[in-house]
């Protein structure tokens, strides 16, 4: 057997081993994580195993093997959920009269950066606001930490929105929960308010409020999906594998980030149906937006999403990378609307004082 041969052979090898994964992050949407959780790791660092895959085509191509197919098909067949990551639309102006669109936002403010980010910069992210002149305002992790946490910019949030009507998890008030801040802020009035889940209520679970635009009442749920809650020491553990791979690493620290992603994946599971529940049952036209702490190639988003349209696919460019903490992160917060609504101009926003980007889109309601 030539030297060439054995070489094809061993790239095939390769090959082979680089399709399982992508395989296994195609399924990941379709597997209930209560039922095998694994796929989910799998799903969350899909575009980079469907990436190394594509590697294979030209490689294969080059030599006319007929073994190029295998990468091929897996491209083809990953391509929808390729789009969920990355869009080719060029950003254009709105069409139509502006009355007939919401401009919503939907931002993690991470505590206005209570807890680490002591200086933040106030007047670039009202100017920000004053730019996409916003109708609905959807923030997770909203709450004021009060004494040495405490930040001029709720007071100024306040302040400028106060005609706004409000829907907050603290609000509610149902045996207490926090909810971290979930909040709703409407330019339009609000009619009807209430809980959608409260799967994890001291932390983080999901509300709505009725809106009525135009005579027509919408139904904008806000959803913050369980955190992985890494601390410290999980962080130090990611980056140490980033650098150097599982070498030194200490055994217990890599058991402790897969028992984290673990029970999240599988609390979020159970959020996102109870969640797709009360949606299959809703009579208004749904615009859904929140933190989910998981990629489009997840069940959560597959459950919640169901035949709504995801805002980013609809009219976004380019990577929409919304996660900026520590951890290697990709779309992590949606927009979601009804079908018969169409989308402009999705776009993301860092702001310095938080772990996240805000996004946003004109959603076109007539």
């Amino acid at each position: 057997m030539s030297k060439r041969i054995i070489f094809l052979h061993i790239v095939f090898g390769l090959n082979i081993i680089a399709a399982i994964p992508l395989v296994a992050a195609l399924l990941a949407p379709e597997i209930d994580p209560k039922t095998f959780w694994p796929l989910a790791i799998f799903g969350l660092a899909f575009p980079l195993i469907y990436l190394l895959n594509f590697v294979f085509i030209p490689f294969w191509a080059l030599f006319w093997d007929k073994r190029v197919f295998l990468s091929l098909a897996l491209f083809l067949i990953g391509i929808p959920s390729g789009l969920k990551f990355f869009q080719f639309q060029l950003k254009h102006d709105l069409k139509g009269n502006r009355s007939d669109y919401l401009n919503v936002i939907s931002f993690n403010t991470h505590f206005m950066g209570g807890y680490d980010k002591p200086e933040q910069d106030t007047v670039k992210f009202f100017q920000k606001l004053d730019e996409l002149d916003p109708d609905i305002i959807c923030f997770q992790e909203f709450a004021n930490l009060g004494g040495n946490f405490e930040r001029p910019m709720f007071r100024e949030f306040f302040r400028r929105y106060r005609n706004f009507s409000i829907v907050n998890a603290d609000g509610l008030s149902e045996a207490n929960p926090n909810g971290y801040g979930v909040c709703i802020f409407s330019k339009y009035p609000i009619v009807n308010k209430g809980y959608v889940e409260m799967v994890n209520k001291a932390a983080n679970l999901s509300i709505f409020a009725d809106v009525v635009f135009q005579g027509e009442t919408l139904r904008v749920v806000n959803t913050h999906l369980k955190s992985i809650v890494f601390e410290r020491q999980d962080y130090k553990t990611v980056e140490t594998i980033s650098k150097a791979g599982t070498a030194g690493v200490p055994v217990f620290g890599i058991r402790r980030i897969i028992a984290k992603l673990k029970y999240a994946f599988k609390v979020r599971c159970v959020q996102a149906d109870a969640i797709r529940e009360k949606l299959d049952y809703c009579i208004y036209p749904v615009i859904l937006c929140g933190d989910f702490n998981d990629t489009p190639t997840s069940y959560s988003y597959k459950t919640i999403r169901g035949e709504m349209k995801d805002a980013f696919v609809e009219s976004g460019s380019g990577f929409s990378t919304t996660y900026t903490g520590n951890m290697p992160s990709f779309r992590i917060d949606q927009i979601f609307h009804d079908a018969k609504f169409s989308s402009e101009n999705y776009q993301t926003h860092v702001q310095e004082f938080s772990d996240h980007a805000m996004i946003s889109c004109s959603i076109k309601i007539k």
